[in-house]
């Protein structure tokens, strides 16, 4: 098998794994839920689920580390400054989930079904304002942690309308920034 189609089978084992543990977590529930389980509906083996993620909780970061160097990119090339930055930076986060719907609400379904996995969202949302506060400070931003924890409210305000009406993410992005002005 060739370099890139190594790295695109690893990418397509990795989704069908997160697919099948969101299923599973939303139908199951998560305590319910056995990694030999997530595994066999994704048509590998235990083993093979431990080889992409440490627990079984790891499967809501649905390429967290990718998306956060995306967003610190967006960050470090965007024009203008504070709020300005910050709606390009949430846009551009929000238009990366725009053909992740279905899973995004699996894995909020998965989330309702145990205090772990809303913990688990809860650490995943402050990873993403220090992650943006971070970029915004390297810029030099004045109030970095202060637009970050906006700039993610925004991002979660305006993905929980979307999941729940459908639409256009982005476009709800825009209309929760126009909001604060």
């Amino acid at each position: 098998m060739g370099e890139g189609r190594r790295e695109r089978h690893k990418q397509d084992t990795r989704v069908a794994l997160e697919d099948a543990a969101l299923r599973r977590f939303a139908l199951d529930g998560y305590d319910e839920t056995s990694v030999d389980s997530i595994a066999a509906d994704a048509g590998v083996s235990a083993r093979t689920f431990f080889r992409y993620f440490a627990t079984k909780d790891e499967v809501l970061d649905m390429g967290r580390e990718e998306r956060q160097a995306d967003l610190r990119a967006v960050v470090a090339a965007a024009e203008g400054s504070g709020l300005a930055v910050v709606r390009a930076a949430v846009t551009e986060l929000a238009a990366g989930f725009a053909e992740d719907r279905e899973r995004m609400m699996l894995r909020q379904r998965a989330a309702a079904s145990s205090p772990l996995l809303r913990g688990r969202l809860f650490d995943t949302l402050a990873s993403w304002e220090r992650t943006l506060a971070l970029a915004l400070h390297q810029r030099g931003e004045p109030h970095a942690e202060t637009l970050a924890v906006v700039g993610i409210a925004v991002f979660r305000f305006a993905a929980n309308a979307w999941l729940r009406d459908g639409g256009d993410i982005s476009v709800e992005v825009g209309r929760a920034f126009d909001a604060l002005v």
